[in-house]
């Protein structure tokens, strides 16, 4: 018998329809959104990076960037200056304190996911890993 992949696709479907009330799920969507995104890019790239960089990673216009580094800067979690080797380049670099608000972010974020990582089970959880990653090398399905 032949696999539905529609049915499946369609019981994927609802239950990530119910996924916003898992609090790890919320937890990982947030970091994939505006400012926190922005955050964990320049966190995981030496915590500076140049706005049209940001704006190719992430996928988002450079007005989209601007206005989420507007808002950063407004509450002094990044710096925007020149850059020193070419003047016609602004460097945005995490503050401090935006270094800090990330990190505690990730902090929790890893806690409640090797929460349910443990709950998974050994087996399972490593499964759910490997499909993760599976999932994220399946550059035909994103396009």
């Amino acid at each position: 018998m032949k696999l539905d992949y529609t049915y499946l696709a369609n019981e994927l479907i609802d239950l990530r329809a119910r996924t916003p009330q898992i609090k790890m799920e919320r937890s990982i969507l947030e970091m994939g959104r505006g400012e926190v995104l922005v955050m964990n890019y320049l966190s995981s790239n030496k915590n500076r990076a140049y706005p049209k960089d940001i704006s190719k990673a992430l996928m988002l216009t450079t007005a989209r960037i601007a206005a989420i580094l507007k808002n950063l800067e407004k509450h002094d979690m990044i710096t925007k200056t020149q850059d020193s080797l070419d003047n016609r380049q602004t460097v945005v670099e995490l503050t401090d304190a935006g270094v800090a608000s990330i990190s505690a972010r990730k902090e929790k974020l890893v806690q409640a996911t090797a929460k349910m990582l443990e709950t998974l089970g050994e087996d399972d959880a490593k499964a759910y890993i490997r499909i993760q990653k599976k999932l994220m090398n399946l550059e035909e399905v994103w396009k």
